[in-house]
């Protein structure tokens, strides 16, 4: 199997990415197949060592979310373990239950089976051989599928064969996720001497090329499980936006506004570009008179993007850190991406919410009521020019299709602000 980084078509199924990621780590003249309970021995070439280790899919290919080595145990128990570090209560002690059964060899009677044969031709034969070296010990990867969206990448949880987790490895394979890798690189140094207190980031450990591929590992981060209070995750908050200092410029000639009309004209051509740059022109009023507080934002903070421990948030995921945005961004997303997810509320319906509950969600944060709705409103239009560049749509994200619930939101919203305000009313 050849390795395919630029797919030339939208994969969207799981099983079908599932088989083109695994072409791309272990590239040919490895072999990559299904395969009974029982792998025959491979050959290989002559001269060459062989190597066959056996994944199990979960729960099967069609909707595979894991990939389990079977042995050693010890290693399939602790990717199984920590499969959701965010999870907590039930799903927690289901977590826990599995890996238990799979520690005491219980998940080898799961029928769905990917074998891996591979040759040691060096440290750049296949990714496991790769972050052999860059780690300098002995690595089990277990393999983790996420759902449609445009910056899904292979991520691989690193452990040494007696179960101890070593670490996280992301790999970039096209321009957008290896765009994103070395963001998240960078994001991760710079807040590695932040000095933070309220929140702890990942270390970085490597940041590299595996053939033409970006490659990113990182520690792990130990949760307790625990539910957090809203007032240590708006603390976290804070500390973020902060953390390279906050500034308060009038909106229409801060570099922030200037960048959301570029990039948004800087995507291909569409129905939802134009009305979006229109929503932008109609807001141009608002934004000349409206002073915010400027900042960093993690760029994707949701409650399966973090774990309360110790008195402190952790939170992973920084592909998308980003400085000089409107202090609150983050609370916005949060807010919306949980109420979608988590609570299975219609996107429009959760972007409507976000504008309406600004002044709640945001006063903590110390924005003020009479603009909370508009940085929220910033924060949507943010997000829909993210989705629009990424081509989250033909990506088959989720949330991908702007048109259907940040259009019509945004929309709606330009057009109260271009009503004159009424007497004595809150001005931004």
């Amino acid at each position: 199997m050849a390795a395919l980084t630029e797919p030339a078509r939208p994969v969207t199924g799981r099983g079908e990415y599932l088989w083109e990621t695994m072409s791309v780590l272990w590239p040919a003249p490895a072999r990559v197949e299904r395969s009974g309970r029982a792998a025959g021995p491979w050959p290989g070439r002559a001269g060459r060592a062989r190597e066959q280790t056996e994944y199990l899919v979960l729960p099967n290919e069609a909707r595979a979310v894991l990939l389990l080595p079977r042995r050693p145990r010890r290693a399939a128990a602790a990717a199984l373990r920590n499969y959701k570090a965010s999870a907590a209560g039930p799903q927690r002690f289901l977590l826990r239950s599995l890996a238990l059964a799979a520690r005491a060899g219980l998940a080898d009677a799961l029928p769905h089976r990917i074998t891996v044969r591979s040759t040691s031709d060096g440290p750049e034969a296949d990714v496991v051989s790769y972050l052999q070296k860059v780690l300098g010990c002995d690595v089990v990867a277990s393999l983790r599928i996420g759902p449609p969206r445009a910056n899904r990448k292979p991520v691989l949880e690193l452990l040494s064969p007696r179960g101890a987790v070593l670490g996280f490895a992301k790999v970039g394979v096209t321009d957008l996720t290896r765009e994103l890798i070395r963001a998240e690189a960078a994001a991760l140094a710079a807040l590695g001497g932040a000095g933070l207190g309220r929140l702890e980031v990942p270390r970085l450990l490597h940041h590299g090329q595996w053939r033409d591929h970006e490659v990113l590992v990182q520690a792990p981060l130990s949760g307790s499980g625990r539910t957090g209070s809203p007032a240590e995750l708006t603390a976290a908050m804070a500390e973020v936006a902060a953390v390279q200092g906050v500034v308060t410029l009038q909106v229409s000639r801060s570099d922030y506004w200037r960048r959301l009309r570029s990039r948004l004209a800087a995507c291909p051509p569409s129905e939802p570009v134009g009305a979006l740059l229109r929503v932008i022109q109609d807001l141009e009023a608002t934004a000349r008179r409206t002073r915010l507080a400027f900042g960093c934002w993690h760029g994707d903070w949701t409650p399966w993007n973090m774990a309360f421990s110790g008195g402190r948030v952790l939170v992973w995921d920084w592909e998308r850190f980003e400085d000089g945005v409107p202090v609150g961004f983050d609370a916005v997303h949060y807010q919306v991406q949980r109420a979608v997810t988590k609570n299975g509320t219609q996107a429009e319906a959760a972007a409507e919410a976000a504008l309406f509950t600004a002044p709640m969600t945001l006063g903590p944060l110390g924005v003020k009521p009479g603009v909370a709705a508009f940085v929220a409103a910033l924060y949507l239009l943010e997000i829909a020019t993210r989705y629009l560049h990424d081509e989250a749509a033909e990506a088959g994200a989720e949330l991908g299709d702007v048109g259907s619930w940040l259009l019509p939101t945004l929309s709606r919203f330009a057009s109260r602000q271009a009503e004159p305000p009424h007497p004595g009313g809150d001005q931004p």
